[in-house]
């Protein structure tokens, strides 16, 4: 499909639309954490590298980064959904969990340079064409402590059901009514290997499921 950078953009601002209106129907904290074995390597690999304070990218109603938070690191969340930030930080509160959460767009960080040792982004890039993916890494990257640390699970999706038209870049953008407005891209290994280019890849797995489990230290 040919877009023009208005029809982008306005293609944008719904997905973000999407994700308000989404979060808006949860009334409370969902308190049980998913069944995925690759948590605890987070927590793992982030003391081995000494790593102190930690980003989470699109932190939805925070579990991951309360999780994390339990085993000492500083963490601040960030989501452009006001509904689920307020659900993390009720989390939070109720639990007793030391977190920085924020509102706010991952394309436009609100963080000086040189601010976090390690980013942690878990099946967020998913929801950003190849462009967007690549703009935001690149915050990351400047954000970042110098040899700071990147964890990405970065999931096989884009052949689901539902009604969708497709952007140049092969993005799918969602018209049925449960989806509507959210962007859903599959990256191959070599374009995720692409928009890594400014890191050290030290380690890229596929885990039971498909998701490609990376961890990568900025150049």
């Amino acid at each position: 499909m040919n877009t023009s950078m208005q029809d982008i953009g306005k293609i944008y601002e719904e997905n973000l639309m999407f994700w308000d209106e989404a979060w808006k129907r949860v009334s409370k904290p969902h308190k049980e954490l998913p069944k995925l074995p690759y948590i605890h390597e987070i927590t793992r690999k982030l003391k081995k590298y000494q790593v102190k304070k930690v980003l989470d990218f699109g932190c939805g109603s925070g579990w991951l980064s309360i999780f994390i938070s339990k085993y000492g690191f500083d963490v601040t969340g960030i989501d452009t959904a006001k509904p689920a930030i307020e659900l993390a930080k009720t989390w939070a509160q109720e639990d007793n969990a030391n977190v920085n959460f924020l509102i706010g767009d991952l394309l436009n960080l609100p963080f000086k340079e040189n601010t976090f040792d390690a980013i942690i982004c878990n099946s967020v890039l998913e929801h950003f064409r190849f462009n967007q993916a690549k703009t935001i890494l690149e915050k990351a990257h400047k954000v970042l402590v110098d040899k700071g640390f990147l964890f990405g699970c970065f999931d096989q999706v884009g052949s689901g059901k539902g009604e969708y038209f497709e952007l140049e870049d092969k993005t799918h953008v969602y018209t049925d009514a449960m989806r509507k407005g959210m962007m859903l891209r599959n990256f191959s290994d070599q374009e995720l290997k692409d928009l890594l280019s400014g890191f050290d890849i030290l380690s890229f797995d596929k885990n039971n499921y498909g998701s490609r489990l990376v961890w990568a230290r900025k150049k």
